[in-house]
């Protein structure tokens, strides 16, 4: 795909998240933090539906998988630490599916639906490599950061982590740190977020009402 075709598709997609009223929260797992060299191992997603007054979140209408791992990877101290934080064990991952049936079931399950994730530049860059090694294209939906956004949307508070604002709006969540458990906490921040975000006379849609923040505050160059 030419770097023309890129920038059409992406323009394409960014259109269509505009109107969209289907939007999926996504979060990976992976055998660590370096978005070059590491790998995934869990993508889990739940889809929220923004056509009302307030998010609904679509229990039905979610998505998880385990991915292999590769049979001759040596399970170093590192990986051993990284299983006892996403609880993702070694076994589990080698009944997994094929990186590229997971991305597959992941793209069907997606249906094209734009992309909220916190801290999302970790799991655009992760999924964007893996699209391209893959699937030969890169990773084409749009994506929101809700960490940058609980920020502009908040901006008295001081919470940088996932953590932090779960305590905050008094979130309740059973297991932190798989996939699918921490994309429905951040779901369930995107529906206690949504007064803020609605909030007075806005002229323009959802997606494109933070995509205008995101933007002005890239431009005051802001953390």
């Amino acid at each position: 795909m030419g770097l023309f075709t890129d920038w059409k598709a992406r323009r394409a997609a960014e259109q269509q998240a505009r109107e969209a009223t289907r939007w999926v929260v996504i979060d990976t797992e992976t055998s660590g933090l370096d978005m070059v060299n590491d790998r995934l191992i869990a993508l889990a997603g739940v889809a929220v539906d923004v056509s009302g007054r307030q998010p609904c979140v679509r229990v039905a209408d979610s998505f998880e998988v385990v991915l292999a791992c590769p049979p001759d990877l040596q399970l170093d101290e590192v990986a051993r630490r990284n299983i006892l934080l996403h609880g993702v064990g070694r076994g589990e991952q080698r009944g997994g599916l094929e990186l590229r049936d997971g991305l597959l079931r992941l793209r069907e399950w997606m249906a094209g639906a734009p992309c909220l994730a916190f801290h999302a530049k970790f799991d655009a860059t992760m999924l964007d490599r893996a699209s391209r090694s893959e699937l030969g294209h890169p990773w084409p939906e749009p994506w929101l950061d809700l960490a940058v956004l609980a920020r502009v949307l908040h901006p008295d508070l001081p919470h940088r982590h996932l953590d932090d604002w779960l305590t905050h709006f008094q979130l309740d969540v059973g297991q932190r740190h798989r996939a699918s458990s921490d994309a429905w906490a951040t779901a369930e921040l995107l529906q206690c977020l949504w007064p803020a975000w609605m909030g007075g006379e806005k002229p323009l849609a959802p997606w494109a009402q933070a995509q205008q923040w995101l933007e002005a505050r890239r431009w005051v160059g802001a953390s």
